[in-house]
């Protein structure tokens, strides 16, 4: 007999009493001389655990999946699948600070489309939330259509959740046509939750600059402006595209 994964040879077990080899058969008495299933089991079970994680994730989720991103593909962003460049390992050790002691202060995410600002973002939440604290993702733009279309009524309670979570993410910021209703929502959005003196990462295409004007002023206002100056650091975000046109996905069908 020999292993199915290495092929070493099994052994004699002389530990094993007769009674059990006539109970059982001849063969329980050749035992592996290998750690391979041993090894197989384990990694089996890790992976049960970590499924079981996900699905935990996923389930304190469930109460914000009309306007949360923290989907499969967000669970998927992390620092291990990341490649490793300055902002990554700024927002790995903003992170690891996080599990170790109290933060109140956050980032912003900046630059243009498709260069890694929601990957970073959600690199971060989905850390957090593995070492048990609670994160709250939101896309602006679907935030507010929800808001105002059937959400008016439970605002306070949503705005309560957002000022109560440990960490809270706000993808695309800017991207939505701005009225005066969009601009009133936005600063009770992060008034509140400036307010609570708790963590905020924002990601946006508009430019950003903390000690000048700038599109955040311009498209916000200067009180959306110097609320998020005083939250968050910035971080540049720059170079070609990363995201894969759908003739790239296609082609690859059939390699």
């Amino acid at each position: 007999m020999k292993c199915s994964i290495c092929g070493s040879p099994y052994v004699l077990n002389k530990m094993l009493p007769e009674k059990m080899v006539k109970l059982l058969g001849e063969k329980i008495r050749y035992i592996p001389s290998c750690k391979c299933h041993e090894t197989f089991y384990e990694n089996k079970l890790n992976e049960l655990s970590k499924e079981n994680q996900r699905e935990r994730i996923l389930n304190r989720g469930k109460k914000y999946r009309n306007f949360s991103v923290i989907d499969n593909k967000f669970l998927n962003s992390t620092f291990e699948n990341a490649d490793v460049t300055e902002n990554i390992s700024v927002c790995k050790k903003f992170a690891e600070a996080f599990t170790k002691k109290k933060v109140n202060v956050g980032l912003i995410l900046y630059g243009d489309s498709g260069t890694g600002k929601s990957f970073a973002s959600a690199c971060v939440g989905n850390y957090l939330m593995e070492r048990g604290k609670s994160v709250m993702a939101l896309n602006l733009g679907l935030y507010l259509a929800r808001l105002k279309s059937d959400w008016s009524r439970t605002e306070t309670e949503i705005l309560d959740k957002i000022s109560e979570c440990d960490l809270l993410i706000i993808d695309d910021f800017g991207a939505e046509r701005v009225t005066d209703w969009v601009l009133e929502k936005v600063f009770l959005l992060i008034d509140v939750r400036y307010k609570s003196e708790k963590p905020i990462i924002i990601s946006t295409n508009l430019e950003y600059r903390k000690d000048r004007e700038c599109d955040i002023a311009r498209v916000f206002g200067k009180r959306v402006k110097d609320r998020i100056n005083e939250m968050c650091y910035p971080l540049f975000f720059y170079g070609e595209s990363r995201r894969k046109p759908g003739t790239e996905k296609f082609k690859n069908l059939f390699t």
